[in-house]
């Protein structure tokens, strides 16, 4: 049996910012901030993985075994991660061992970037170029999220990876929305925004100029046969090593549920755990999905099989 997509392990749920648009800075008072220990870490089948992602809901390079773990899955499967950036220059050894380094930039306008992240984009460019201008490191990418206070630089944005030695960008939704604050702040809907379409082709066109990948998520809403994380293949690891279907179906706080505004109405969801890999891969949730996936090899139209409760009111289930 041929190896699963990737695991991804939420090594720390810890973070020095507050970022407007994270559910960390929603639900501070019910957040849950701790570190992975490296027993619970170790116990990953990283194995049955061709690729791990060590980052959840929180910054990877503040646990202090970070490069210890690191170090282990690479012996089982290639390893990457999604940073904040600010450490990267305590731990440039570490991250350079990464098959994958992504940093997350809200815009390419330092007082815009500052506004939502709040950190000084000048610093964290050089933090990447630290290791960019290295002869053998990871393929950086930088992670930016299309929000519509800052789709306006996105086209900048391509320019600043380039400036800085990266390799690709990625320009993703606010795919989950945590508070009725956010509502609107999204880029995607039924009927994509023209000025929207524009700013993603000349990001594109920028891009290919410069040698350099782009990559923007779909901004019109409509179901998906399976998301883009892909339950039947992947799953996430909590902090506590708990096994859930995806980073959406998990929270690290004091409730059972989760909150999520979706078309603009407040929904709860129960958070979804399983005890063990067995139990995960006959879930309902993932059973759903496999199920979805096999309409792809029907040649009699078929309907769809239902989309599981919990993710039904999930932007991923809608291509964003």
């Amino acid at each position: 049996m041929g190896k699963l997509g990737f695991v991804q392990v939420e090594v720390s749920t810890r973070c020095q910012l507050n970022c407007l648009m994270c559910p960390k800075s929603v639900f501070r008072n019910e957040w849950i901030a701790k570190d992975m220990e490296m027993d619970v870490f170790e116990s990953i089948p990283f194995k049955k993985f061709r690729y791990a992602h060590l980052q959840g809901w929180g910054e990877p390079l503040l646990n202090p075994k970070i490069g210890d773990m690191i170090e282990f899955a690479r012996e089982y499967c290639k390893v990457g991660l999604t940073t904040n950036g600010i450490l990267i220059d305590r731990y440039v050894e570490d991250v350079l061992n990464l098959d994958l380094l992504a940093v997350s930039i809200a815009s390419a306008g330092a007082e815009e970037h500052k506004a939502v992240r709040g950190f000084e984009l000048e610093k964290l460019k050089e933090r990447i170029k630290l290791v960019s201008e290295q002869d053998k490191r990871p393929k950086i990418v930088i992670a930016t999220m299309m929000l519509r206070s800052t789709i306006g630089r996105l086209p900048e944005i391509v320019d600043l990876a380039y400036e800085c030695g990266a390799d690709e960008v990625i320009a993703n939704n606010m795919d989950y929305i945590p508070s009725e604050n956010l509502v609107g702040m999204e880029v995607f809907g039924e009927k994509p925004d023209p000025n929207v379409l524009d700013l993603i082709k000349k990001a594109e066109d920028r891009a290919k100029e410069l040698g350099i990948k782009f990559v923007a998520k779909p901004v019109k809403l409509e179901e998906a046969l399976v998301c883009a994380e892909n339950p039947v293949e992947n799953c996430l690891i909590t902090v506590d090593g708990k096994i859930a279907p995806c980073v959406y179906l998990h929270l690290p706080t004091r409730s059972d549920y989760i909150v999520r505004y979706f078309r603009g109405r407040r929904v709860e969801v129960p958070k979804v755990y399983f005890e063990s890999f067995d139990e995960w891969k006959n879930s309902s949730v993932r059973d759903a999905f496999e199920k979805r996936l096999q309409m792809l090899y029907q040649s009699l139209p078929m309907e769809f099989p239902a989309l599981p409760d919990v993710c039904r009111t999930c932007y991923k289930a809608w291509s964003v």
